[in-house]
């Protein structure tokens, strides 16, 4: 009668337990329900920041490496220093160019003056020589009339029109020296254009090679944590190779992934309730930044063509951009990192 009596006993508590297991998940499936009816959510989201990689602007090889794997990173600290050894060599040849064109450029700076002084004699003597022609002109007239009335003798004529020959060859001379002067002048100011062109070029060739000795020196780009270190002191870098990527640790947001169906309820502006898997029992508040303008799908880098197979309608999903909102905990948002799984739950209007 005892047995019978424990027994009744330990089978009522089990039913007493299994009806309150019962109710409770009754109550939590009525929860839900009533919830999701009034909130979209998704669990396919991610945490993202921007990725700064630092790459290197000139070759050479690395003489300091002045930081660590996942260290804390500021704006303008310096991340690495490439070996100036030949970048220096290349300056200096860069401002003896420079120095070169400056000097051929008063070489031919002063052959103008001196042509140009030239010239201006020249046409100071055809002048002179232009004003004695005319006289021997005048002469030469006077003693033709004069020899053909037989006042003057034959000799007297031949001096005076030898004379007047004689200026006018020298005349003819002198024009066209002038005129190979004015040539000389056109050509020496064409020479100094090129020696100007000259002088830029060497001024171009000295600016890059001072940038590229500040070039040699590495710098990060913006505030955040160092990335994974692949390079070593000693170790030649190429133009453009990668050094170090930086998280940028100012601006943090979430990529959610809503099903196609749910996009009815998404819009800019919704504020949303961000759970983040490695921070449990904790909530943030963020709105919808904005919208893609297209599935996931149709970014991936083989999109899907349904025209070449049979079809199989598969729900997309759109990405959607959360940003947090300025009322989250600054020390809660220091401890999220990028690619940490999140959910976001978006209450209907």
């Amino acid at each position: 009668m005892d047995n019978k009596t424990g027994n009744e006993r330990g089978f009522t508590v089990f039913n007493a337990i299994a009806a309150i297991v019962i109710i409770v998940g009754l109550a939590g499936a009525t929860a839900y329900y009533f919830r999701s009816r009034n909130v979209t959510f998704t669990n396919d989201a991610q945490v993202q920041q921007l990725v700064s990689p630092v790459n290197a602007r000139v070759g050479g090889f690395l003489k300091e490496i002045r930081f660590k794997e996942f260290q804390d990173i500021k704006a303008g600290d310096t991340l690495a220093i490439i070996d100036q050894t030949d970048l220096l060599i290349q300056r200096d040849l860069a401002a003896a160019g420079l120095e070169d064109a400056l000097a051929g450029r008063s070489v031919a700076s002063s052959s103008l003056n001196t042509i140009a002084n030239t010239q201006t004699v020249s046409a100071a003597n055809i002048e002179e020589t232009k004003a004695r022609l005319w006289n021997a002109k005048e002469n030469y007239n006077r003693y033709k009339d004069l020899l053909a009335l037989q006042s003057v003798t034959q000799q007297q004529f031949d001096q005076v029109k030898s004379e007047y020959e004689s200026l006018k060859a020298r005349y003819t001379s002198l024009e066209s020296a002038g005129k190979g002067s004015l040539l000389s002048t056109s050509e020496a100011r064409k020479r100094l254009q090129v020696n100007d062109a000259a002088i830029k070029r060497a001024k171009a060739n000295l600016a890059a090679a001072e940038q590229n000795l500040k070039y040699s020196i590495i710098l990060a780009p913006c505030d955040g944590i160092a990335g994974r270190k692949n390079i070593n002191e000693g170790q030649l870098v190429q133009p453009g190779q990668s050094i170090v990527a930086i998280v940028d640790d100012q601006q943090k947001w979430v990529n959610a992934n809503f099903k196609e169906k749910q996009m009815e309820y998404v819009k800019v502006g919704a504020e949303v309730e961000i759970k983040i898997d490695a921070i449990p029992d904790r909530v943030f508040h963020g709105k919808v930044e904005s919208i893609a303008g297209a599935t996931g799908a149709v970014f991936s880098l083989v999109p899907t063509d349904n025209s070449t197979g049979n079809f199989v309608k598969v729900q997309q999903r759109v990405p959607v951009r959360i940003a947090f909102l300025d009322n989250n905990s600054a020390d809660l948002l220091q401890k999220i990192r990028a690619g940490m799984n999140a959910e976001v739950y978006l209450k209907r209007d």
